[in-house]
């Protein structure tokens, strides 16, 4: 709840983050978590456990959370081409400041997430963690969490870059007509009229990839289940 997607928006009161944890924490109780007895001997022993299962929780949602960052990267590549690097908006969600393009992309990606239930996706990894990681068996090989989120790491790079591309070639184009004209008509002020003309160019082409959003979200969306589906992995098998 708060760490994972969606879930763990700061626009959301926490009032209704714990009242939900505590709903679901009910609801895995009863239909999923197998009734054994756990094993420790001291109120050590037992915080022990407590925080074992809580760091579990916050690695498999932080994890799931990491497919939003590319979009932040990408828009943060795209925004320095079009000339917006300079522009940033506070975003209630993470309460930072943010770039304009990373913005858009990261708050289509939650909408389609709502809209195609994948939300519903994590709450089911949620659940089924429980069957993979019994109650008192989770394990924390560091070697193996840090050998999974260096691997997404690097793949987020060619991953952003395929967001990027569009706008990248349509930067490099424009460039290369700015770099004849300075040649051609050396009077003329191309840095007044480039900067323009980027701005110009860059919402056109950023339009004109709207119709790529639900292709990208789709491939976002399938790296954040491969991603979940590997770091429970990894903790299982220990």
């Amino acid at each position: 709840m708060f760490s994972a997607p969606f879930f763990s928006t700061n626009n959301v009161p926490r009032r209704i983050k714990a009242g939900l944890a505590v709903f679901i924490a009910f609801l895995t109780y009863v239909t999923v978590v197998p009734h054994e007895v756990l094993e420790y001997s001291t109120v050590i022993g037992y915080a022990i456990l407590v925080i074992k299962e809580a760091f579990c929780g916050v690695t498999i949602g932080f994890c799931a959370n990491l497919a939003l960052y590319v979009l932040q990267f990408a828009g943060s590549n795209i925004d320095r081409d079009i000339g917006l690097a300079m522009v940033s908006i506070f975003d209630p969600m993470t309460r930072q400041q943010t770039g304009f393009t990373g913005s858009l992309y990261q708050y289509a990606f939650m909408l389609i997430m709502m809209l195609t239930n994948l939300h519903h996706y994590i709450l089911r990894a949620f659940f089924e963690s429980f069957t993979l990681i019994p109650m008192g068996h989770a394990s924390l090989p560091g070697e193996g969490l840090v050998y999974v989120v260096t691997g997404y790491i690097m793949d987020s790079f060619i991953i952003a870059f395929r967001i990027y591309l569009p706008i990248y070639a349509t930067m490099l184009l424009l460039n290369s007509v700015l770099g004849i004209l300075a040649k051609v008509a050396p009077q003329m002020n191309m840095f007044s009229v480039g900067v323009q003309l980027k701005i110009f160019v860059g919402f056109t082409a950023l339009i004109a990839t709207t119709a790529l959003i639900p292709v990208m979200s789709d491939y976002i969306a399938g790296e954040m289940k491969r991603m979940v589906t590997n770091i429970v992995e990894v903790m299982s098998s220990g």
